[in-house]
């Protein structure tokens, strides 16, 4: 039995894959796409109620498919599901709903072994998300019923924990707007933060956030380093007192800090006592009378839940040869994101100051010349 040729195959039919396919479309590559969603976009629909986009609608927008009237400019979790939906069928996206199990190099060719059957693919772009598997400390993984533990991808809505003491632990953006939802909701909460953040707003100086980034992109480190740390007393005042400040990320290391965590209204919160602030967490007691987390410099907290905003993994190990992965990422972080001779990765590589949404653009379009430039 002949095992079905095709001339790109795309794993994943997110925001990554889809802005591929366009690319390679404009460039009269054929390909068909791998993802096993029953329905597309259901990778945002499964965040928090409140969810919104971090980077600006029209600086995000799959090129070639417009957004619809009704979207925000900063647009909320189920927009922008919709919006991935709609994109698909704008692009007339070749789908095979199916899961890649493994990719490995053939005779002169790539193997894709999935749950539909096996497939053969002159060059393969994975673009299957960064979000894929939560990460969660180990210590918090066997605590057995007396405290709950989740991590922040299960967070949906602060009434949830209505009554409850919440310790959220995690200084990025999940972590901050978490916080932030649940005090707003009336609950109490503890907030835990390793590395003081750069904060940020999506407005900023009277333009927004992202056309900064793109122009921070022109400037030597140094120059981005210094204008996170002035802008923090001009947009937030003085946050040292809080213990928010001065930031202990550099701006300009924003692929190993993901960037600026922006503030949806946790910093005010910390400042009134809505939130507590503390430091790092490095266990778990329990006792008689219920349960407790206990900071590295000691000191005992005492909760019912705790939220783990402590990010993912892309969830590749297995599917992709071990020699291609560092800490289960791409090894290759450069553009055009070429892990191995056909083999691409769009979405999953080291974030910029423009953040995810606008880089998977330009990445598509690096990745789409060189495939083009293999014919």
């Amino acid at each position: 039995m002949s095992v079905p040729q095709v001339r790109v195959a795309i794993v994943g039919c997110g925001h990554a894959g889809l802005c591929v396919v366009g690319a390679l479309r404009r460039r009269n590559i054929d390909s068909v796409v791998f993802d096993d969603a029953s329905r597309l976009g259901d990778v945002w629909r499964g965040r928090y109620d409140e969810l919104t986009l971090n980077t600006e609608r029209d600086a995000s927008l799959i090129p070639d498919v417009d957004a619809p009237p009704s979207m925000d400019r900063w647009p909320t979790r189920d927009q922008w599901a919709a919006y991935i939906e709609h994109a698909a069928d704008v692009l007339c996206v070749d789908r095979r709903v199916a899961r890649v199990e493994q990719i490995q190099r053939g005779d002169g060719a790539w193997m894709l072994q999935t749950s539909a059957g096996d497939f053969c693919a002159d060059a393969v772009v994975v673009a299957t998300g960064r979000a894929h598997i939560p990460v969660i400390p180990e210590w918090l993984q066997n605590v057995g019923d007396s405290i709950e533990v989740i991590h922040s991808s299960r967070f949906r809505r602060a009434n949830d924990y209505t009554g409850r003491r919440a310790l959220v632990i995690g200084s990025g953006n999940s972590g901050a707007e978490i916080a932030h939802l649940l005090a707003d909701g009336g609950v109490e909460v503890t907030w835990s933060i390793r590395t003081r953040p750069v904060w940020a707003r999506r407005e900023l100086f009277g333009t927004n956030l992202t056309t900064l980034g793109r122009m921070g992109k022109r400037l030597p480190d140094h120059l981005v380093d210094l204008s996170g740390r002035l802008s923090q007393p001009l947009l937030f005042g003085r946050l040292r007192p809080y213990g928010l400040g001065p930031p202990q990320r550099r701006l300009s290391q924003v692929a190993e800090a993901s960037g600026a965590t922006l503030d949806s209204g946790v910093i005010d919160d910390v400042r009134s006592g809505r939130v507590r602030l503390v430091g790092d967490v490095d266990g778990l007691d329990v006792d008689a009378a219920g349960s407790a987390v206990r900071l590295t410099n000691g000191t005992v907290i005492a909760c019912d839940v705790v939220i783990a905003a402590t990010g993912f993994r892309p969830g590749l190990k297995g599917v992709l040869p071990a020699e291609m992965l560092d800490e289960s990422w791409p090894r290759v972080g450069q553009a055009p994101f070429e892990q191995t001779p056909g083999l691409f990765t769009a979405g999953l590589n080291p974030a910029t100051l423009t953040a995810f949404h606008p880089d998977f653009i330009t990445e598509a379009e690096l990745i789409a010349d060189a495939i083009a430039a293999r014919q």
